[in-house]
C-alpha cells in the first residue's frame, strides 16, 4: 500500500487528536476502506477551507439554484496541498475499488460530490480512466539540477535574477539576524511557545484561527524528528521568524512560516533560499514550497500543474462543471507555458 509521510497515521492522527479535524472543525473523518489493505484519507466537509483547491464559485452556483453543496466528501490530507498517494492500495485493482468506494460513501452521506485532491500519478490514471472530472492547478516547484551548492544554483540563473537574489540575501544579512536549522524535537518549551505564536500570527492577521494546534505540531516533531526541520531566525537571542518543513523521500516540502514583523525579504530567505540551500546540501531533488506565488518564478522555481479529480451527484451540474474545467485546463496550460518562457534560468547572458 502506497503511503507517504503525509498519509501516515503519525501525521493524520495528530490532526484529529488535537482537534484540527473532527468535532467542530468542519472536517469529519470518514472510513473508506473496502478491504483491510485499502484505505483513503477522506472527510465530510461543511466548508471549503484548508483544501487549497478552491471551489467557492461552484458552491455559490449551487446556492443560487437552492441546492446543497455541503456536505461534500473530500479525499485529501487536511491543510497540506502536497501531491502524493490518496487511493492507498497495493495495485490498480485496489485503487479502482477505492475510487468506487468514495462515490458510494458520498451517496450514503448524501454529499454533493466526491473530490480527490493532489493525487500522484497512479491515482490520477485510475480516476481519469473512470471518468472523474479532471481539474488542473498551477503551482511552483524547485528542481535540483545537480548543484554543488547554493552559489552554483544562483550561477545557473540569468544575470538579473542572480543580482536580485544576492541583493535580497545581503539585505537580510544586514538586519543582524542569526539564521540556523534545528529539529523540532530539539526545541525547548519556551522556543515552542514562541514558534507557535509566530505561526498563529499569520492567521490572526487575516482574522482567522490557526488551522493547526500547538500539540499537533509538537506531536509531528516527536514522530518525525529529522524529517521535520525548522529554519529559525534569531535577533539578540530572540526568535523573530521561523519556517518549518518536512522531508518526504527525496523532496523537501515547505509548510508554514511566521514572523514577529512583516518582512518580505525575511520571508523569501527563510521560506525559499534557505529551503533551496537545505535541499542542495541534503541531496534532495525537489523543493515544494507550497501553493500559489508567481514571485517564486523569479527565484528559481518552475511552473508545473497538479491535478484534482471530482465526481458530482447532480448530473446537470456535472455537465456544466465539466465544461468549466475543460476551459480552465486550457487556460492553465497556456499560463504555464507562458510562465516557463520567462524562467529565471540563464539562456544566454
Amino acid at each position: 500500500m502506497s503511503v507517504d509521510l503525509f498519509t501516515s497515521p503519525a501525521y493524520l492522527d495528530a490532526l484529529e487528536r488535537h482537534g484540527s479535524v473532527g468535532h467542530g472543525s468542519g472536517w469529519t473523518p470518514v472510513v473508506v476502506a473496502p478491504e483491510r489493505d485499502r484505505c483513503a484519507p477522506a472527510y465530510l466537509k461543511t466548508h471549503s477551507w484548508g483544501e487549497f483547491v478552491f471551489d467557492f464559485q461552484i458552491a455559490q452556483a449551487y446556492a443560487q439554484h437552492r441546492l446543497a453543496y455541503y456536505p461534500k466528501l473530500v479525499c485529501c490530507v487536511p491543510y497540506t496541498p502536497v501531491p502524493g498517494p490518496r487511493l492507498l492500495a497495493t495495485d490498480d485493482t485496489g485503487r479502482t475499488a477505492l475510487a468506487h468506494a468514495l462515490i458510494e460513501t458520498a451517496q450514503v452521506h448524501k454529499a454533493s460530490g466526491a473530490h480527490v485532491l493532489y493525487p500522484h500519478a497512479p491515482d490520477a490514471a485510475i480516476l481519469d480512466a473512470l471518468g472523474w472530472l479532471r481539474r488542473e492547478q498551477l503551482r511552483y516547484v524547485w528542481h535540483n539540477r545537480g548543484y554543488a551548492d547554493f552559489d552554483a544554483f544562483v550561477g545557473a540563473l540569468s544575470s538579473r535574477r542572480r543580482k536580485n537574489i544576492r541583493r535580497e540575501r545581503r539585505l537580510v544579512g544586514e538586519q543582524g539576524v542569526d539564521i540556523g536549522w534545528q529539529r523540532g524535537d530539539e526545541l525547548g518549551d519556551d522556543a515552542w511557545d514562541r514558534v507557535y505564536a509566530l505561526y498563529a500570527r499569520t492567521y490572526h492577521q487575516r482574522g482567522q484561527a490557526p488551522y493547526l494546534a500547538s500539540g499537533c505540531l509538537r506531536d509531528w516533531a516527536v514522530a518525525f524528528g529529522p524529517k521535520m526541520p525548522f529554519c529559525i531566525a534569531r535577533r539578540g537571542g530572540e526568535i523573530v521568524a521561523m519556517a518549518f518543513f518536512f522531508v518526504d523521500g527525496d523532496r523537501l516540502c515547505g509548510r508554514h512560516w511566521g514572523a514577529s514583523v512583516d518582512d518580505e525579504l525575511l520571508h523569501f530567505e527563510l521560506c525559499y533560499y534557505q529551503g533551496i540551500d537545505y535541499a542542495i546540501r541534503h541531496g534532495l531533488t525537489v523543493f515544494d514550497a507550497g501553493v500559489q506565488g508567481e514571485h517564486k518564478l523569479l527565484r528559481g522555481f518552475d511552473p508545473v500543474t497538479v491535478p484534482s479529480f471530482h465526481w458530482y451527484a447532480h448530473a446537470g451540474f456535472a455537465c456544466a462543471i465539466a465544461d468549466f474545467y475543460a476551459e480552465e485546463r486550457t487556460h492553465v496550460a497556456a499560463q504555464c507555458r507562458a510562465l516557463a518562457a520567462h524562467s529565471a534560468y540563464r539562456v544566454a547572458d
